[in-house]
């Protein structure tokens, strides 16, 4: 696969992620899914537009500046809203649904950056991959985390506790 095609189809994963997220925002009726996917929905247009970046200026050497969150700053956003979390929530299927996509999509994702980041030579382009791996890498934890919750709150708090007593 070209370079240029690479980055087409890396465009083509953001720009999914960002409609599969705008729409389950837009779709569910509970207030927590619907700030998790719109964070995940903006966080996919910050990737769009440095990918586009990089395929404007590929060739001339332009160092782009990667913006987006690291894994420490979708952990806050989920810490800071757990608590919202704790109340009754009404999950439908497609809340559960939207989240398993969600999980499909950034480890589909994350597979295709870590190869594309093992075959490129440019420092820069390296660069943008592995930045594309740490991203996606951040919104698997943040969508597991927030899935794992809906699933079985109660072992979700178990867990977290354990983490946080062994320091892990």
């Amino acid at each position: 696969m070209e370079l240029k095609e690479a980055l087409q189809t890396a465009l083509d994963f953001e720009k999914t992620g960002h409609t599969i997220y705008e729409e389950s925002a837009n779709k569910t009726k509970n207030p927590i899914v619907e700030k998790t996917f719109r964070y995940l929905s903006n966080q996919e247009l910050i990737h769009i537009e440095e990918i586009l970046m990089y395929i404007e200026n590929l060739g001339n050497g332009l160092n782009v500046e990667l913006k987006g969150d690291k894994l420490e700053e979708t952990q806050h956003f989920f810490n800071i809203n757990v608590k919202a979390f704790k109340e009754k929530t009404e999950l439908s299927d497609d809340d559960i649904k939207a989240h398993e996509r969600g999980l499909e999509l950034e480890g589909r994702a994350y597979d295709f950056y870590k190869e594309q980041h093992s075959k490129v030579l440019k420092p820069e382009i390296k660069k943008l991959f592995e930045w594309l791996m740490m991203q996606e890498n951040a919104h698997y934890e943040l969508i597991r985390k927030a899935y794992d919750y809906i699933k079985d709150p109660i072992g979700f708090y178990t867990e977290e506790e354990k983490w946080m007593a062994d320091g892990g």
